[in-house]
């Protein structure tokens, strides 16, 4: 049980910080310097937005690309190289 627990938090976790990452990695690049005081105005309301858009790329991207690269590679930008999965449970009433 706690290894599908951890497995999928893993592979919450280890996307996001790559998509947080790159969205850092965006908002320093020199290209964007000359407009960059109107970027920081708008970085209230649409960094967040912008940052969960490259999180899910990320993430969608590398799902797609899993069962094409060595298990080593998906545990680095995915965080397991295995899917989570997760039992139902039923309650008799």
């Amino acid at each position: 049980m706690f290894s599908v627990w951890i497995t999928g938090v893993l592979r919450t976790l280890v996307p996001s910080l790559w998509g947080s990452f790159i969205a850092w990695l965006i908002g320093i690049a020199p290209l964007l310097e000359p407009v960059q005081a109107h970027l920081l105005g708008l970085s209230d309301a649409i960094l967040p937005v912008i940052t969960a858009l490259i999180i899910a790329a990320w993430y969608a991207f590398w799902r797609w690309a899993q069962p094409h690269i060595p298990a080593w590679a998906v545990r680095a930008v995915l965080g397991s190289a295995k899917s989570p999965v997760y039992v139902a449970s039923h309650r008799a009433s």
